[in-house]
């Protein structure tokens, strides 16, 4: 069973906050967040990147998101409807100025067992142990069951998201921008 790994590209607008609500933590973890998410939160594009100002499909962020415009909620909600959740949000440029009411965080309610430890070389955080700070080699497990979901953030590195074959083949389909797909098994932390 093959996985991949959501990358962004950067050459797009960049978002280095968590909008107002949650802990930004909780989003790391799969948990619903919509019951206590805040109508009309704003994130807005990074001060330190004015220059960076295209709107894709998937947007550019330093805290481990996936915020995703409307094309992106469709493809996933039809192939994973309970696997995610999308929370809406308003994109604001470096001026305040809106850019985008149709991007949602895309929350990701599982985790799954893919790693394969033993033969990844991959070095532990200091602060949470049982999560991986840096990849130089991945090894994903051999004998992971193929019923599962399609995207997901793995054991060990609840900073990824991953997806199966079927979804990355729709979300590529599609022709969506702003992200490209690694293969998990065998990366080595680099983002090209």
């Amino acid at each position: 069973m093959s996985f991949w790994m959501l990358s962004s590209r950067n050459d797009g607008a960049l978002l280095d906050a968590y909008p107002e609500g949650p802990e930004g933590w909780r989003y790391l973890e799969p948990q619903p967040l919509a019951h206590e998410f805040l109508a009309g939160a704003v994130m807005g594009f990074s001060p330190s990147f004015t220059e960076r100002r295209k709107v894709y499909d998937f947007v550019n962020n330093s805290r481990a998101l996936q915020v995703v415009s409307m094309r992106v909620r469709r493809i996933v909600a039809e192939l994973a409807p309970n696997e995610v959740e999308f929370l809406p949000v308003t994109l604001v440029d470096h001026d305040k100025e809106v850019v985008s009411r149709e991007h949602f965080i895309m929350n990701l309610l599982h985790r799954r067992e893919v790693i394969d430890l033993e033969h990844s070389d991959v070095v532990r955080s200091s602060i949470l142990k049982t999560e991986i700070q840096f990849v130089h080699g991945l090894a994903l497990k051999q004998d992971i069951p193929p019923e599962g979901p399609h995207v997901f953030r793995p054991v060990h590195l609840r900073i990824r998201t991953f997806v199966d074959a079927v979804l990355r083949d729709a979300l590529t389909q599609a022709g969506l921008t702003g992200c490209k797909f690694l293969p998990a098994h065998g990366w080595d932390g680099d983002e090209d």
